[in-house]
This record gives structure tokens, sequence and C-alpha cells, in this order.
């Protein structure tokens, strides 16, 4: 859901960026690395700026480690995710990587349609995770220097379409110029939002057609919807803009009753951008700062 997070945390802890790791929406979750596991490992949790890390060594300490940073738990000890403050979600990287098993060259879970992950669905009290091998860690523990990419995001860029000309120019407007609200309808499929209805032309039905993340399609009743990492392949409803790809992390870390507003802007610049979006995220890794362990 949240493609900075993921691959900002596996480089904290020497994975491939790709790695599988453990996604948490609004905190209240626990892990324990098992006393018969052979050996420590490093973790870091990315997408958040302020909610840290409470950790339990195995002779009885307590302390906190803040978010975008490693650390590492010995067998026996356990971590907890609190109750996030600033995000709605956060991503958990594990050296050596989750190791369920791969199902399309992927092991993440789709809860949506039961497939992947550990048994097809969220994680449940009492689940034991596979893990992979680490490779050789770095050495010490590391840390960004910079946790701005982050930071919680109220404008969203678009690009408009690809029914853009299925709306009334009225609407158009309305999108690029008032608030809307995430309303609690929202998981990793989409977000709708509430606020001035988006009027189309003819009806808000079309042929099916492909579907992108971050796509704005918008149903019947005239209110956006943003599609997000397991929407569906197609659909039947006219979509008037797109969040663009570096955007759409971001969203991740929106909460019920957040105000979003929306921005247009060219594929040109969009491309721009998101090649800027991969260099900052480049140096951050290649930054990293040693940390007190």
């Amino acid at each position: 859901l949240d493609k900075d997070a993921l691959l900002v945390g596996n480089g904290l802890v020497g994975n491939d960026l790709t790695a599988a790791g453990i996604e948490v929406c609004l905190g209240g979750f626990g892990l324990h690395l098992a006393k018969a596991s052979k050996h420590s490992r490093r973790l870091a949790m990315t997408g958040s700026q302020a909610t840290p890390l409470v950790i339990q060594r195995t002779y009885g300490s307590r302390h906190h480690v803040a978010a975008n940073r490693s650390f590492t738990l010995k067998p026996g000890d356990s971590c907890h995710i609190p109750q996030l403050t600033d995000s709605n979600t956060v991503f958990l990287a594990i050296a050596g990587g989750i190791g369920t098993r791969p199902l399309y060259g992927s092991r993440a879970t789709t809860p949506m349609v039961g497939i992947g992950g550990l048994h097809g669905g969220l994680l449940r009290g009492g689940d034991r995770l596979p893990l992979l091998s680490p490779a050789k860690p770095k050495s010490g523990e590391v840390g960004l220097t910079d946790t701005s990419i982050f930071a919680k995001k109220a404008m969203f860029r678009v690009v408009l379409g690809p029914q853009r000309d299925g709306f009334t120019d009225e609407a158009l407007r309305l999108l690029l110029t008032t608030a809307y609200t995430l309303t609690p309808s929202m998981n990793r499929m989409g977000m709708r939002l509430a606020g001035e209805k988006l009027r189309h032309k003819s009806g808000a039905d079309i042929a099916s057609d492909g579907i992108v993340t971050g796509s704005i399609q918008v149903a019947g009743d005239c209110l956006p919807i943003i599609l997000l990492a397991d929407h569906q392949t197609t659909g039947g409803y006219t979509k008037i803009a797109t969040v663009i790809s570096s955007d759409v992390p971001a969203l991740a870390r929106l909460r019920q009753g957040d105000a979003i507003r929306f921005a247009a802007i060219s594929v040109t610049q969009a491309e721009a951008i998101a090649r800027d979006h991969a260099k900052q995220r480049q140096a951050l890794l290649t930054n990293l700062q040693a940390v007190a362990e």
C-alpha cells in the first residue's frame, strides 16, 4: 500500500528492496521472535514520522525505538506497534524477509480473494511466520537522515482522465478547487471521499476498461473513490483522474476525517516528478546514518 515504506524499510535492514514484510493498519500489532530462532534479526518500521515501537527484551527491560531506523531483536524478544498517531499504515521490515510460499512471483497476501501470504487472509493472533535467511547485515544499526518522505500530504497531484470528457465542466472545476474528506469506507481496495458531487454528462457507466492504482472512479452517486493496491483489474465506471504514482504512497497515511485536495498536472510533469521521487528515495538509502543500538 505504501511503496516508499516498503523500499526504505527493506533498505534499512539490508534486504532486497522488494522483500516481503508486514503491513500494519492503525497499529496495535505485536510480534515475538521465537526463542528457537538461531539468529537475532534486524527490523525497521517505516511509514510514520512520530509513532515509536515498544521493545520487550526477554530478560525484562522495555524501551522505545523510533520509526525509520533499524533495531535488533534477539530470540525471545518482542516488539509492539502501538496505536498509530500520524499515519494510517506502516510497514515492518524484517531482515531476510517473510518466507511464505510465492504465488505468481509474490509472497504478498490478497485478502479480498483469499490467496497468497500465510493462509490467504489477514494475520491472526498466534500465527507463526517463516523467515528467510538474512543477507550479511550492515555493520551497526542505521537510520534515515531525513524522514520527510513519510510526511502526511493534503494536496495530491493528478492527471485528468481517462474519461474526463464524461464529466461536466463544473465537475472538473469542483474536483480541483474544493476539499474532500475521507469517509470510514476505506481499505486496501480503495477509499471513498465525501464532498461536492461530480456530475456526469450522460451517466456513470462505461464499457469496462482497465484500472490502475490511483484511479479516481466516480460511480452513480457522483462521489469519488480512489482505488488502491487491491483494486480490481477492470471497472465499468467513469474515471475522472488518476493520482500520480509518486503521491500514491502518501494515500496510505491518510486517516478517516482527513481533508485532501487535488491539483492537475500533465503526464510529462508526472513522469519528471516520478524520476525525482525515485532519486530522493535512493539518496535516503545511500546516506543512512549510524544510530545508537
